[in-house]
């Protein structure tokens, strides 16, 4: 017998349902042809019963739940219901479910993004970079009050730049949001948003480097990071004449290891000379060991990052002519460095390839090897490296300072080290029986 009377889905046989794909406007509604809802056995069986009167002979096909759910033809219900996707809402509303009216919930969230647009643009008038990358962000009610903070936070910055004189980015930020790390130049700073707004008042192109983006702020009176940031410099000669010269000069003289602040190489840049030949290391413990072996060679540590200090000394060793070699770790990061170096300063990897990474794996600690997997006749091969050998390799590997630095047997971690040798700077001491 043919169901004549509508029948409302009952609560109690709806073990749960999720509604997202109900969501929406009475068009979208119309476009859902199955929904996959947990349902009791009862519940199943209804539903079968009420498709059952409308299926053709021979054609009626069982309800079947896979685990995640019933997957239910929501046009032939409805038909069976003698109702349309009209009431497809009211239905599921009887069951005393609620269905978000996410139609009314998307105009507002227009209308919001539309008054935050309106109010960068009023704010920002003559920073169109700024005020697009804003629009790209995405926006909630709930974060409504920051995002106006951040768009006010930049146009008190606007309104005084350019700025008489240089003004630290800290003290900047501090006036501007009461913190003075707000627009910290790094990965969770806002400090690219006050870049873009740099460029968009010198209309200006995009910084390619930390210390791009320093000098194009600087332009502005904006300083950053200047003498925080600080570069490690060993037996490296100027033929200036200026205070960084100087103090590198005298360094050299004393054989000493100097910083060398981000100021020191902007506001008064060194003249390096040019004869140099400057190895670069990625660990500070290089130059360390540098100290012990008395090594005269030109040497600069990167603290095993590319900041601005960094980018800014190999731009000034470039521009004087120097040649530039670079080590790092064997590691993903130390070979990526590596090829950013070589490719921007010309700088030359040494250290940092098969052979090298080879011999640094042979005289690793064995201690502090991991069992290694032989290759046999299964033909497993033991994990390889970015070299092709096996295992990563810090600048420490005792091969790897003897290569950079020259090999030294007062080094009391080198296997021909003299136990009798006194310390002292740069001693060779006597070697072991069986050393040559």
């Amino acid at each position: 017998m043919r169901l004549l009377q509508p029948v409302r889905l009952r609560h109690p046989y709806v073990t749960q349902l999720d509604l997202g794909v109900l969501h929406g406007t009475q068009r979208d509604l119309a476009t859902i042809k199955t929904v996959t809802v947990p349902l009791s056995r009862p519940a199943r069986a209804r539903i079968a019963g009420w498709l059952a009167h409308t299926a053709s002979p021979g054609r009626v096909r069982p309800l079947r739940d896979d685990g995640k759910g019933t997957t239910i033809p929501v046009p032939r219900v409805l038909a069976a219901l003698g109702r349309t996707h009209h009431d497809l809402r009211d239905l599921i509303e009887d069951t005393g479910i609620r269905i978000p009216d996410t139609a009314s919930t998307r105009t507002a969230a227009r209308l919001l993004r539309e008054e935050i647009d309106s109010h960068a643009a009023r704010m920002l008038p003559d920073a169109p970079l700024l005020t697009e990358r804003l629009r790209s962000y995405g926006i909630g009610e709930d974060a409504l009050a920051e995002r106006r903070f951040l768009i006010d936070a930049l146009a008190r910055a606007r309104a005084l730049l350019p700025l008489p004189r240089p003004l630290s980015l800290a003290r900047l930020a501090h006036h501007c949001a009461v913190n003075p790390h707000y627009f910290d130049l790094n990965d969770h700073g806002r400090g690219a948003l006050l870049v873009l707004l740099a460029r968009d008042l010198l209309n200006a192109g995009q910084p390619d480097t930390p210390a791009a983006e320093r000098a194009l702020l600087a332009r502005l009176g904006i300083v950053a990071d200047r003498l925080s940031q600080t570069v490690l410099l060993l037996n490296v000669q100027a033929v200036g004449d200026g205070p960084t010269d100087r103090a590198l000069n005298l360094a050299y003289k004393d054989r000493r290891p100097v910083h060398l602040t981000l100021h020191d190489l902007t506001a008064n840049p060194p003249t390096l000379e040019a004869s140099q030949r400057l190895l670069v290391v990625e660990n500070v413990s290089l130059i360390d060991e540098a100290l012990e072996r008395g090594v005269t060679k030109p040497l600069a540590c990167t603290r095993g990052t590319l900041s601005a200090v960094d980018h800014t000394l190999l731009a000034l060793a470039r521009h004087a002519g120097l040649a530039v070699e670079y080590a790092g770790d064997h590691d993903p990061w130390g070979h990526a460095i590596a090829a950013a170096v070589h490719q921007r300063y010309h700088a030359t990897p040494v250290a940092m390839d098969a052979a090298a990474h080879r011999s640094a794996a042979d005289a690793e600690p064995d201690w502090s090897r991991p069992p290694r997997a032989h290759s046999g006749a299964d033909g497993h091969e033991p994990p390889r490296g970015r070299c092709g050998v096996e295992g990563r390799i810090y600048q420490e590997n005792t091969a790897i300072v003897d290569i950079l630095l020259g090999p030294s047997t007062s080094d009391p971690l080198h296997p021909c080290a003299s136990r009798e040798a006194p310390v002292g700077h740069g001693s060779a001491g006597s070697e072991a029986p069986g050393c040559t």
